[in-house]
């Protein structure tokens, strides 16, 4: 996929401040620090479009990023966030579940998994979300650069994405697979 522009366009934390503009969206989700910024900025060829944090949690908005003109890439904020509140964390629950059952512009989601620690329980349980509510996904390994050739060798013929952003690894697979759904 050629990106000829992409660009941040706003976060929201209501539905009335997500764009209404009826372009496709795929969102990207997964536990806090798997690396879903720095697999977007892969993805999309920038650096520091899609801000990263050492830090788990940093994300706390729902970020829109347009593509090409044409679709959303959209950054959901990490599930199981580190040093948050019950309440702010069940507030949060509920507006990335509600975006995620009623977005009518949503094509695709991607459930983002650290290679290194596998599924989780928390993994499981936002699987199980998905799929009670009948919504497309796909799971993407993240940080597959941090295992052993065998390890990356096992999980590909997992059929799933296996991935890397500071290599690259997954890139042309992924989009196009992103493409199926735009």
């Amino acid at each position: 996929m050629k990106i000829n522009q992409a660009e941040y366009t706003s976060s929201a934390v209501a539905a009335a401040q997500m764009p209404q503009d009826d372009f496709s969206e795929v969102a990207f989700i997964g536990r806090s620090n798997v690396g879903k910024s720095s697999l977007l900025n892969m993805l999309l060829g920038r650096k520091n479009l899609v801000k990263t944090s050492k830090k788990p949690g940093k994300t706390i908005t729902i970020n829109f990023f347009k593509v090409n003109s044409e679709f959303y890439m959209v950054d959901l904020p990490g599930y199981g966030f580190a040093k948050r509140s019950k309440t702010e964390k069940a507030k949060w629950r509920i507006f990335i579940e509600d975006y995620l059952s009623t977005r009518k512009e949503l094509r695709q989601i991607f459930v983002l998994i650290d290679a290194r620690r596998g599924v989780m329980d928390i993994d499981r349980a936002m699987i199980e979300f998905l799929e009670y509510h009948r919504l497309p996904y796909s799971l993407i390994y993240t940080k597959a650069d941090k295992l052993g050739k065998n390890a990356q060798r096992a999980l590909k013929k997992s059929r799933t994405f296996v991935t890397a952003a500071t290599t690259k690894m997954g890139r042309e697979e992924l989009w196009a697979h992103i493409l199926e759904y735009l």
